[in-house]
């Protein structure tokens, strides 16, 4: 007997595929470096707002939604006011007004809730399969520096690989926290496993310092979680098999290894002394830059910092707006020739001062917590937390030395950071209401209590 399909449903089932395939499309700058994710928010927005019905009163009443939407608001107007008034463009400067459509994406992930298990399986096979076409197996073990997957920079490449990598290494560990049958477990762990293996290759080949170092505590965070969520015979057959294996890796390249970070790592270990020495930043800093023994990537890094530091004490508190370029051309290293930070921090100093960092300071934080939150309510499974607060620790490291939050990747995972954070503000809520009114929540399977942000 044929069950009969209406065409409700099947429009359904349509726009779920069409919005799935967006929310890939936002996942997918971790792998393939484009601005497609721009028009995916701009849809996934929309179709949530015009298709979905969903109410945009639900984040009226909500504090950090409004902080969110009055900073965007206020990085658009400072922007404009820059532009028309002063004749002053800056660089990237409205690209800090995405803040606007933070509780946005959160309404469009909280109605595409049911939709997360199969849009993770999809990426994650799709990472695999695009790993295995663009990885230079050979290049890579001859020692020669390359750009991951799709990328055109080997940092942005290495920095979504290591995205991909906390972001399998946490899929799997879900399957064991909400107690996947057998066969899940076996075919996510296979293909995370190998995607782990594949990525961790490809951020070697990468060479990128920063991205190693940002993986440090991030390695430390995934360690901290498995020794808490799974059983203590599977943790240290696990973890030892691991420690093993990473470290004959690194054994086995560690002339290479050495010939790209050793210098580096000497000059900053000099730095460090001579500060401790009492000797002031400043001098400190000329010294480096002039010395022979700086590598050309700390140096040119030294001096664009050198540049920033001279830029924000002209306006520490609030920043010189779309002014700071103007000013950077008065800089003692105005010559060097971009003006990339390559540190996010300095970014946002430059433009708002210590203000607009505290204020974004405290958005971040306020995510951390109500996703926090919302795992202990178990809205979401803990592990999904921990990837969560795992992603923010390493983005967070990765912007110390290079300015990722001004990239596409930075862009990206800015907003799929606000909108797991105000998807989850909102099924808290619900939770709650259903509570009060003795109604179960309908949430789904289990299976499904994962961030959406397991993306690279």
């Amino acid at each position: 007997m044929t069950i009969p399909t209406s065409n409700g449903q099947v429009k359904s089932a349509t726009l779920d595929v069409v919005i799935a395939i967006l929310w890939l499309g936002m996942m997918s700058v971790t792998l393939i470096e484009s601005d497609f994710y721009r028009y995916a928010a701009i849809l996934l927005m929309g179709m949530s707002l015009m298709l979905r019905k969903a109410p945009l009163r639900a984040s009226s009443a909500d504090w950090l939604a409004i902080v969110c939407v009055a900073w965007g608001a206020l990085a658009l107007l400072r922007f404009l006011f820059g532009l028309i008034v002063d004749g002053e463009r800056g660089a990237s400067e409205w690209l800090y007004a995405f803040a606007i459509f933070f509780p946005a994406m959160g309404l469009a992930l909280h109605t595409s809730w049911h939709l997360i298990k199969p849009i993770l399986l999809a990426f994650f096979c799709s990472a695999l399969v695009l790993f295995i076409v663009s990885t230079p197996f050979s290049a890579i073990v001859a020692g020669e520096r390359m750009s991951p997957a799709f990328h055109h920079n080997s940092i942005h490449g290495a920095v979504g690989c290591g995205f991909i990598f906390i972001g399998a290494f946490y899929w799997a560990l879900h399957q064991w926290e909400i107690g996947s049958s057998t066969r899940t477990k076996a075919v996510v762990s296979a293909i995370a496993v190998t995607v782990i293996g594949l990525a961790i290759f490809n951020i070697y080949g990468a060479k990128s310092k920063g991205v190693w170092l940002a993986l440090l505590p991030a390695l430390g965070l995934m360690t901290a979680t498995t020794l808490f969520y799974l059983r203590r015979k599977t943790v240290l057959v696990a973890a030892i098999s691991g420690l093993l294996l990473l470290s004959w890796g690194i054994y086995e390249v560690r002339d290479n290894v050495a010939h790209f970070g050793a210098a580096t790592l000497n000059s900053v270990v000099m730095i460090v002394e001579r500060l401790d020495s009492g000797v002031s930043l400043e001098r400190v800093m000329q010294d480096a830059i002039a010395s022979s023994d700086t590598p050309i990537s700390l140096d040119e890094r030294l001096q664009l910092w050198a540049n920033a530091i001279d830029v924000i004490s002209v306006a520490p508190t609030f920043g010189s707006g779309n002014g700071w370029l103007t000013i950077w051309q008065t800089t003692p290293y105005r010559g060097v020739t971009y003006t990339l930070m390559h540190n996010g921090y300095l970014e946002i100093l430059v433009r708002y001062g210590f203000t607009g960092l505290a204020i974004l300071a405290l958005i971040v934080i306020s995510a951390i917590y109500r996703v926090y939150r919302a795992s202990s309510a178990g809205v979401i499974s803990k592990s999904a937390f921990a990837c969560y607060l795992t992603f923010a620790v390493y983005f967070a490291v990765t912007i110390l030395s290079n300015s990722n939050n001004r990239l596409a990747i930075g862009e990206s995972y800015a907003l799929l950071f606000a909108a797991t954070c105000f998807a989850c503000s909102m099924r808290l809520r619900s939770a709650s209401v259903a509570q009060r009114g003795d109604v179960a929540l309908p949430t789904g399977d289990s299976s499904n209590a994962i961030t959406a942000h397991l993306r690279g």
